[in-house]
């Protein structure tokens, strides 16, 4: 087994999981977010039971979330913080957003291609909309396809938890690059707006949203459903990481068969870093 040695305190330790043992896990994938300021990371797992004989685990990257109601005209509201800081009194607040027509529109991206989001809404919709999810495919944003475990009804967006999920386009046909770039803006108004290389979707919906929509947790889904990296009991996976564009937001976990747990401590790396 490969060491890694910190030539630096480890600062400020917290776990990201479940308490009383970690986040029990099955063959259906869960997605476990880290504390924000997250820069080192350790995996464990154990309780293996049912036949499990390992723990399949991805990384999911950190995610850039911009709304825009102008058509990026001006600064759009940089909700990157807002939807991964694991805190239910800060929102992502989608209010009375609007269809294209009305230039209304929610940019999600990564630095890494990603399959999905894990969506938590606080104040659901209820008026019938129906989410589209564009991509950039290096000359016009495409339709990805998506399939939105948030509609309730069959018509009606964000009316309750769930994924919003897709096919990951094929290698080089989901392009990176910046908003600028791409043509939705033309300058570098506001944050993240001029970033090159991220892969980028366009959120659009319908109709427009009730007058009180809010989210707090947006979560990358890690770039394949079937590719992970294992793990066997009680042997510990430990990293260096951020918690920022470019790096980790969150880990995805199942087990192969039965059923197991996953302990995810987190490391503020320096005795002047504090998680938030």
């Amino acid at each position: 087994m490969a060491t890694e040695i910190i030539a630096a305190p480890l600062g400020e330790l917290r776990a990201s999981s479940a308490t009383g043992g970690g986040t029990a896990l099955t063959t259906a994938a869960t997605t476990i977010p880290l504390l924000p300021g997250t820069k080192f990371l350790q995996l464990i797992p154990r309780k293996y039971a049912g036949g499990c004989e390992v723990i399949k685990v991805a990384t999911c990257p950190y995610l850039l979330v911009l709304k825009t109601a102008d058509a990026l005209a001006t600064a759009p509201t940089d909700y990157s913080s807002e939807a991964q800081d694991l805190s239910a009194s800060t929102l992502v607040t989608l209010s009375s957003l609007n269809t294209a027509a009305e230039l209304d529109f929610l940019y999600v991206g990564a630095t890494l291609p990603f399959r999905g989001v894990k969506v938590d809404v606080t104040a659901t919709n209820s008026t019938a909309s129906v989410l589209t999810v564009k991509y950039w495919n290096g000359s016009a944003w495409a339709d990805i396809s998506d399939t939105d475990g948030t509609i309730t009804g069959g018509d009606t967006t964000f009316g309750q938890d769930g994924n919003v999920t897709w096919t990951v386009p094929a290698i080089g046909t989901w392009v990176a690059d910046s908003l600028v770039d791409i043509g939705d803006a033309s300058s570098a108004v506001g944050p993240y707006v001029g970033q090159e290389g991220i892969y980028w979707t366009r959120w659009e919906v319908s109709a427009q949203l009730d007058a009180s929509v809010t989210i707090p947790a947006f979560h990358a889904l890690s770039r394949e459903s079937t590719q992970y990296w294992e793990m066997i009991s009680e042997i510990p996976i430990e990293m260096s990481m951020t918690n920022h564009l470019g790096g980790i937001g969150a880990v995805e976990a199942l087990t192969d068969a039965g059923t197991a747990s996953l302990i995810v401590n987190c490391s503020a790396k320096s005795p002047t870093s504090r998680f938030v």
